[in-house]
């Protein structure tokens, strides 16, 4: 947030003669004004404004001052508008902050943007970008390739898959399933075979929303196969619910504590690999951390951490701003696993929109995937569970993430 807060303070300091010469200055200096008032609703009205002039200026001050906006609000607004945009100067435009912007945020907004162009426009531009040096530039463009069910993307995807590893790896299978409907393991030689035999004939098949990325396990079947599922990110945050609710007992004996705890224990013992990283977050009112940061997956501290888990006790209210806040914290962090069975009721904040938002706002630049598992067998008192699986659902959905609910 400081980044994001430093870069708008700058470019607020630009005079109107740093952007191009243009026939709106009326409605240029309309949006200037609004936004050294920081009022996000007349920034807002203004960008409107500024949008009947579809040309490069309108996409220069959209991207680097509307979309670049601490405000999620003027943020969103800026980006609904930018892609409206359908002149040959606004796309011109934007191509040319891609290529030569000096700002890695910079890049990624103009990037956000190309989705609403023609399918073919876009496409070899993202199918290009798999080759960048920068992590998060590949990471963004393969989630961006997501609307693309295309043979030259799947080829892209299997050949990247070749060198993937850790989270990335996880983002390209997850694709290749959903243009597919196939599953294999997390490596390129199952979709390499596949791809020699079904590519001249291969048609996608219909595409899954990132909203629809969610599924429902009896309790049995969660436990059996483990509640976590294959862990391929090497650097992972674990948010785990450890409020009062928790201790609600289940068809198979235990309570959800005690089911999380030993699936969690079973997740760090044979679920990493020894380049994984990670850390594990333990919230009621108050935080309980393993480790300030995130700590390599070896014997000793492999130990220390099964043991600070066994140590764990329920109680209390649920405080998932706080967990959520200290996860993002961790600048090497792409994957956090939320495991909860309620509603956030404690901390900083406990309005699900404003937790939602501020999420949201913490990975505009991040690309963190984040998992959320909703625990929900058995029966807690006073507990409204659809309220609480509809907050971690969106969670999930506006993360990258998927949702599983357990019951």
């Amino acid at each position: 947030m400081k980044m994001l807060n430093l870069f708008f303070l700058l470019t607020l300091s630009l005079p109107l003669s740093a952007f191009p010469e243009s026939d709106f200055p009326e409605s240029q200096a309309l949006f200037m004004k609004a936004l050294k008032s920081g009022d996000e609703s007349g920034i807002c009205d203004a960008m409107e404004s500024l949008a009947e002039f579809d040309g490069g200026g309108t996409a220069l001050i959209l991207i680097e001052k509307g979309m670049s906006h601490p405000s999620l609000m003027v943020h969103e607004e800026a980006l609904r508008i930018a892609r409206g945009l359908k002149s040959e100067g606004a796309h011109d435009r934007i191509v040319q902050i891609v290529r030569r912007s000096r700002r890695f945020e910079t890049q990624i907004d103009a990037r956000r943007v190309m989705p609403s162009w023609p399918k073919d426009e876009s496409r070899k531009e993202f199918v290009d970008r798999l080759e960048d040096k920068t992590d998060w530039i590949v990471t963004f463009a393969v989630r961006m390739l997501r609307d693309h069910p295309h043979s030259d993307v799947v080829s892209a995807l299997i050949k990247l898959l070749e060198k993937a590893d850790g989270r990335l790896r996880e983002d390209i299978s997850d694709i290749l399933e959903n243009f597919t409907g196939e599953t294999f393991p997390l490596d390129s030689s199952g979709w390499k075979i596949w791809w020699e035999n079904k590519k001249k004939d291969w048609k996608p098949s219909p595409i899954i929303s990132e909203s629809d990325m969610s599924e429902e396990k009896p309790l049995t079947t969660a436990v059996k196969d483990g509640l976590y599922g294959e862990i391929a990110s090497d650097r992972v945050v674990f948010l785990l619910d450890i409020s009062g609710s928790m201790l609600a007992s289940t068809t198979v004996g235990d309570s959800r504590m005690e089911i999380a705890r030993n699936q969690l224990k079973r997740v760090l013992q044979d679920g990493l690999t020894t380049k994984s990283k990670f850390t594990v977050v333990a919230f009621s009112e108050d935080l309980q951390v393993m480790s300030p940061k995130l700590i390599k997956s070896k014997g000793s501290l492999i130990k220390k951490a099964m043991t600070f888990v066994d140590n764990l006790e329920a109680g209390g209210e649920t405080n998932t701003y706080d967990a959520l806040q200290n996860a993002f914290s961790h600048r090497e962090v792409d994957t956090i696993y939320l495991l909860s069975d309620g509603s956030p009721t404690a901390g900083k904040e406990t309005s699900s929109l404003l937790i939602e938002e501020a999420v949201s706002t913490w990975n505009r630049y991040r690309g963190v995937r984040v998992h959320c598992i909703g625990f929900f067998a058995g029966t807690a008192k006073d507990q409204d569970e659809k309220r609480a699986g509809e907050f971690l659902r969106r969670i999930s959905s506006r993360n990258f993430g998927r949702y599983t609910e357990i019951r």
